[in-house]
């Protein structure tokens, strides 16, 4: 479920001070001193939290940030009485009681982040932070609740602005990680079972009861995608429904609250066993609950990864550049072409690229390359540097990774990814095994505008032909779609007619978005023909097809084809994110020989099997009367559906 960040109070507010933007930014009115302030919406009193800001303006910078009492008068600065502490951040000292308690501090300017951290405790500590590194720590003689404040002294309206990062921007200290949040209400734990049960009392947690409230157990779904199939790798990477009799109401609140986004972890254990000896089935959260009568409810449920429809832009551009104010700045992952550099400036001589470090390899300024020297990466390795204003558009060549735009590795892009999510429950060792199967150099993503983790890897993972899903323990496993007759392994299920429950069903694979072609290294923006200069001999015909495509080539897979196929002789080319010619030869190469044969989907029912518990990616054995089964086949599970209480389990499987 989403935090609750502080903002800037609108009301009350110290005088000639607004909060604007929702709460986001603090400016004056007026030509003002710091003799005002205004805090916080809501105060804190338990635990760690955190805050920081950004300030920017025409002004000298002369401002305070601090945390106060909700008796500190908004007349007056943070720390001009005992009712709060501030910092001034010019100067360098921490006040209280209009008194300095500390001194020498690193002077803050213009385009520098600070942070305040608070330890609530006996006695609380507070930490300061500028651009990420802690300057000052002390013990508080303040309890709470505290709110955070913030003072500004300027010339006139505007003169000087101040921004709080209410989550809009990837934290830069301990500070902002702490956050400023409100405490959610705690919710109770919700227990039910196939049957009534108690834990034992020597169990964890002893003498807990289960409600045995469920109709038929729980039918778990799981699968992954292949991009000749249509689809996306990573819409939902699990999901599952159980009808819950309740017909004493008891969780009829929790049906009123939607229930959505709480946590639910699925387990399964013998009835006279310990529940720390149930094995773990599944994790999800509650996608919605449904009231079907006065006696039933549906629950349905979804993967255990809501973080992946977080956003993966690490910062937005504050109201000092009015053009993109509060746009989210691009992301760069990896080797990408043709990354459209913004102006950060009047004249355009510093122009903003990515929201991370990156290494320009090629800059382009109206499509005629730039000479060396004529443009420098900023210290921070966001921006470019012009010895002289550009004519624009100006793009550019870019790696996240090093130099000589050096693409990023499956696992590589994947951590960025991950990293940006703050989330570590994902598979790196599937990710290297299959930079290790294909050797590939890699691949570039750029996602100019505001993107989610979903739909990112959505855009990354068919470059490989890999699927994701979600393993009993909600970690997100990466599997790659190869040919089941070239599995080398041990088959993780070997099934013949006599196992299934009902007859087998089998579909052809028409594979739609199967083609020979693929298209490799996409430009982040495309040239329009009045975007380049008319030279002919600085910018030739072959390199203006380049630049003003949606990729800078493709590359065609001659294997033969089984005929069923032949529709992917014309098909549009399908766009990677490599950035090697030879990284998409070899997968298309790849893709096109698997179709060699005609593929098909066969779905099998199989009932009572507790322990037939396949993963999307693995691969089996499949023995059957017809169908060209007679002998046995190896085939790839592409979706499981499953009931752990009854032990029914039915799979899609390919080959």
């Amino acid at each position: 479920m989403a935090d609750t960040f502080g903002r800037f109070a609108a009301l009350p507010i110290g005088p000639l001070l607004v909060a604007r933007d929702g709460g986001l930014t603090l400016a004056t009115t007026a030509a003002a001193d710091l003799g005002r302030m205004a805090r916080s919406d809501f105060a804190l009193s338990t635990g760690t939290a955190g805050v920081e800001f950004a300030i920017w303006g025409d002004d000298v910078l002369v401002a305070m940030v601090g945390v106060v009492s909700p008796a500190a008068p908004l007349e007056a600065h943070p720390g001009a009485n005992a009712a709060g502490i501030g910092w001034e951040l010019a100067t360098g000292r921490v006040l209280q009681g209009n008194g300095a308690i500390a001194s020498g501090l690193p002077s803050v300017k213009h385009g520098d982040m600070v942070g305040l951290r608070l330890d609530f405790g006996s006695p609380a500590v507070l930490q300061l932070y500028l651009n990420g590194t802690q300057v000052h720590q002390r013990e508080i003689n303040l309890a709470g609740p505290l709110h955070f404040a913030a003072s500004l002294s300027a010339t006139k309206a505007g003169g000087l602005c101040m921004a709080v990062n209410a989550g809009q921007w990837a934290a830069r200290s301990a500070a902002a990680e702490a956050g400023w949040r409100l405490p959610g209400a705690a919710s109770g734990i919700t227990r039910l079972a196939d049957m009534d049960w108690l834990t034992a009392p020597g169990d964890s947690p002893a003498n807990a009861r289960y409600e045995g409230l469920l109709a038929d157990g729980l039918s778990l779904i799981s699968e992954i995608n292949f991009w000749p199939w249509g689809g996306d790798p990573v819409s939902q990477t699990s999901a599952a429904e159980c009808v819950v009799l309740d017909a004493d109401g008891l969780l009829d609140d929790l049906a009123l609250s939607g229930g959505a986004g709480l946590p639910v972890q699925i387990r399964a254990g013998a009835l006279g066993g310990m529940l720390a000896d149930a094995a773990d089935v599944y994790r999800f959260t509650v996608d919605r609950i449904e009231i079907n009568d006065d006696g039933s409810k549906t629950f349905q449920f979804r993967d255990a990864h809501d973080d992946l429809d977080a956003t993966i832009n690490r910062g937005v551009f504050l109201p000092n550049i009015p053009a993109l104010a509060w746009k989210p700045q691009p992301a760069v992952i990896g080797a990408v072409a043709s990354v459209p550099a913004m102006g950060a400036n009047s004249d355009a001589t510093a122009m903003f690229v990515a929201d991370g470090p990156i290494y320009a390899d090629a800059v382009m300024d109206r499509a005629d390359l730039m000479e060396p020297g004529t443009f420098t990466v900023s210290p921070d390795g966001q921006q470019l540097l012009m010895k002289s204003p550009p004519v624009t558009p100006v793009v550019a060549d870019v790696s996240s990774v090093g130099p000589g735009q050096q693409p990023a590795k499956l696992r590589q892009a994947m951590a960025d990814l991950m990293e940006r999510l703050g989330k570590a429950a994902w598979s790196a060792a599937d990710c290297s095994a299959i930079d290790a199967a294909t050797g590939y150099a890699g691949i570039g993503y750029y996602a100019g505008n505001a993107v989610t983790g979903r739909d990112a890897m959505n855009a990354m993972l068919p470059s490989y032909g890999v699927g994701c899903y979600q393993d009993p323990n909600g970690v997100l496993r990466f599997a790659r779609v190869v040919a089941p007759e070239t599995f080398d392994g041990p088959p993780a299920f070997n099934l013949s007619g006599d196992d299934l429950a009902e007859d087998l069903l089998a579909v052809p694979d028409d594979a739609p978005n199967l083609t020979r072609r693929m298209a490799y290294r996409p430009n982040a923006q495309a040239l329009a023909a009045s975007d380049m200069v008319t030279d002919v001999v600085d910018v030739p015909q072959a390199r203006r097809d380049e630049l003003s495509g949606l990729f800078r080539a493709q590359v065609y897979g001659g294997a033969p084809l089984h005929p069923h196929y032949r529709r992917a002789d014309s098909a549009d080319p399908v766009i990677s994110l490599f950035w090697d010619a030879g990284d998409a030869q070899a997968e298309i190469e790849r893709v096109v020989a698997i179709y060699r044969t005609q593929r098909f989907f066969y779905r099998i029912s199989v009932r009572g099997d507790q322990d037939l518990a396949p993963q999307p990616g693995q691969v089996g054995r499949l023995t059957y009367n017809r169908y060209d089964l007679h002998d046995g086949k190896p085939v790839l599970v592409r979706r499981v559906e499953r009931n752990p209480a009854t032990g029914d389990v039915v799979l899609t499987v390919w080959g």
